[in-house]
This record gives C-alpha cells, structure tokens and sequence, in this order.
C-alpha cells in the first residue's frame, strides 16, 4: 500500500481483546507497516492498549467511556473524546463499538476530517436486548446521517444500515484471520467438540450442553468443552454436573492456549441467539480446522453456502441432529474441515486494512 501519509484515530469502548478489538488492531498493523500514523483512545490499562502500543500506535486513554448507558457520564466521556480528537487533529476518527461509534458522531466533521462507524454488532434488529432496540435505533436513525461511511463486519446488516443511514456509503469488509502455518484440529476426524465464546448473551451456551445427552445416545464417545468466562459460566457448570451426559462434559472457564483446545477437536459449536457478520472465535477455529456448526445468527450462513459448516435449529435434539449426522460421515467431515481452511485463507488481513483505508480515502475525498 503506498500512499500519501493518514492520520487515523481510531476509537473503541473497551479495551478486552474481543472481536472488535482484534479487527481494530489487524488495521492497526498493517496502517503502520504502510507508513500512515495511528492513534487508538481506549481505557488505559488494558490488553488492547498493549498491543496497539507495541505496535507503534499512539494510545490515548479514555478514562470516562463505560458502556453502561448513563447521560451525565455519556456526556463527559464525549467531552474527553473531543479533546482528544483536537489534540491529535486525526484526517480520520474510526469509531468501533456501539458507544464509542455513537459518542463519537459529530466530534470530527469535513473539512477538518472524516468519521467512519465500523459497525460490529447492531443494537438494532430482532433478537437483541429489548431495551436496547427501545433506546437504540431512534439514536442510530438520528445520528447515522452525520457519518461520512459506516463500514460492516456482516452482510445481513447492509439493508437496514443504508436504510437508517440516508445516503452515507455503507461497505462491507468482513472479519479475519491470519492464516495458520498448521492447522491444529486432527487431520482424522474426532467426535469432540468445542464451544469456545463469552458465557452471556448473546451466546447460548446452555443450549449445547443440553443437546449432548441427545449426542451421547448415539455417539457414547463423544465429548464436549465449553470454554470462555462470563456471567453464564456458574449456570453452565450446574447444568452440565446435573446432565445425564456429564462424564462428557467439560467446561474448564477461561483458558490460556485455545490451541490446545483446538488440536483436541473437530467440532467448533456456537449456539448464539444474535451475532453481527462472522465471530472472531469461529474464524480462528476455522483457520485451525475446526467445522463451523453455529446458530443461523449473522454471517453464519455462509459456512453453509460454501459447504464449509452447518447451521443448528434452536432446540436440543436439532442441534444434535446436526452433530451427530457429521459423526456419522468422517469423510464428508475431512472435506469440510479443508474447505473452512480455505474460507478464512481467501480473505487475508492486508486485504483488510487495504480495503478499510480505501473507505478513509474515499471518505476524504
């Protein structure tokens, strides 16, 4: 990418490594391997600002931002960011996250500069938080207008963006992975599988742990491992003591080496009731090898469409209908654990960033 040089700020509410934040950072990376300037405002100390520092990014700590709707500290934190942007004099302001992208409308205009919503996970929509939708989309059909892009992580959310957007370019660059050099999962199909995300809403983790009594009846081998933390993780372990499949079940809470967890299965599951384009957890177990069997929410669609995943019901025994037809066919499960090593290789991430800064270009001009 050779270009003339940009200065981007980039804006996010919170500073945990999460899907966000990974997607952030690849076009962090690759922006100051390409020789543009970056900033990043997120809560200080945190991973994210961490990383981003290593990376030779300037970090600007957002000290007031809490994603906890509440007026008088919304209005402070908005205060900050605006001091920030005037003292960094940014051509772009990247807004990711639904508080920081709604806090930030405004702060930065043309000519000075432009502001781009990378949207991850909409407010809007069926199957989110009530009270979110409630106070949400009004705000979003209000302030959209004043952005000058909004780019989104999943093909489902373009119709309504543009629609509440009036006019402003919507574009759509999905998540991504560095490729592995080895893929981790068996190369001979196993009947284990992972369920790797954060234990709350939007995630279901629940509902997997009640399928695999279904599973075990016909695959007695099989053998689950739910990790992540979360408000869920105490209701899960309860469940999966209590479930008639319990010698199958593992649910280890937070760990260090998901590659480890990884090379023990051929399964990635993901029950979810909502999710915004393709999670960052599901791709990084494709890129280890791992089969996508996830709930029909965001971009899942996809895994099925390029035969490289399947979609899951909401009920138990659907869901182990669908995990059981795979045990039963380990060749059809060979075929598909290469295809989703292709699905996350054919989109790289400096084709990300590329296609991210000729939005800011675009924007600018």
């Amino acid at each position: 990418m050779s270009h003339e040089q940009l200065r981007i700020l980039f804006a996010i509410t919170d500073g945990p490594i999460g899907g966000a934040q990974q997607y952030a950072l690849v076009s962090i990376e690759h922006l100051l391997a390409a020789g543009d300037e970056v900033h990043l405002v997120v809560p200080t100390p945190s991973p994210m600002a961490d990383r981003a520092q290593a990376m030779g990014a300037v970090v600007h700590n957002w000290k007031s931002i809490r994603r906890s709707p509440n007026p008088r500290r919304d209005f402070v934190a908005r205060r900050e960011l605006g001091r920030i942007v005037r003292q960094v004099r940014p051509d772009v302001l990247n807004l990711h996250s639904a508080k920081a992208g709604l806090l930030g409308r405004g702060v930065l205009r043309p000519p000075t500069g432009v502001t781009v919503f990378t949207c991850h996970h909409p407010v809007f929509g069926p199957r989110r938080i009530w009270w979110h939708r409630l106070i949400g989309r009004p705000l979003e059909q209000l302030t959209l207008p004043t952005l000058d892009a909004v780019i989104t992580v999943g093909v489902r959310d373009i119709a309504v963006l543009r629609r509440l957007a009036r006019g402003v370019p919507v574009h759509y660059i999905r998540n991504t992975m560095p490729p592995r050099p080895a893929p981790r999962s068996p190369e001979k199909p196993v009947k284990r599988a992972v369920f790797l995300a954060r234990m709350a809403h939007p995630k279901d983790p629940l509902l997997v742990v009640r399928s695999w009594e279904h599973v075990v009846q016909r695959h007695p081998e099989a053998h689950l491992t739910l990790v992540g933390s979360g408000p869920l993780l105490d209701e899960v372990r309860k469940a999966a003591a209590s479930s008639p499949a319990a010698s199958s079940i593992e649910v280890p809470g937070f760990v260090d080496d998901i590659g480890a967890v990884h090379a023990s299965a051929s399964l990635y599951v993901l029950t979810t009731r909502v999710e915004g384009g393709n999670t960052m957890a599901t791709l990084e177990a494709m890129s280890d090898g791992l089969i996508p069997v996830v709930s029909n929410a965001g971009d899942a669609f996809c895994y099925e469409l390029a035969g490289c995943g399947r979609l899951l019901p909401d009920d138990p025994a659907g869901v182990a209908a669908v995990i059981c037809d795979l045990f039963d066919r380990p060749e059809l499960m060979a075929d598909m654990r290469q295809r989703a090593i292709d699905w996350v290789e054919s989109f790289t991430p400096t084709e990300q960033a590329t296609a991210i800064r000729e939005v800011f270009t675009s924007a600018l001009a």
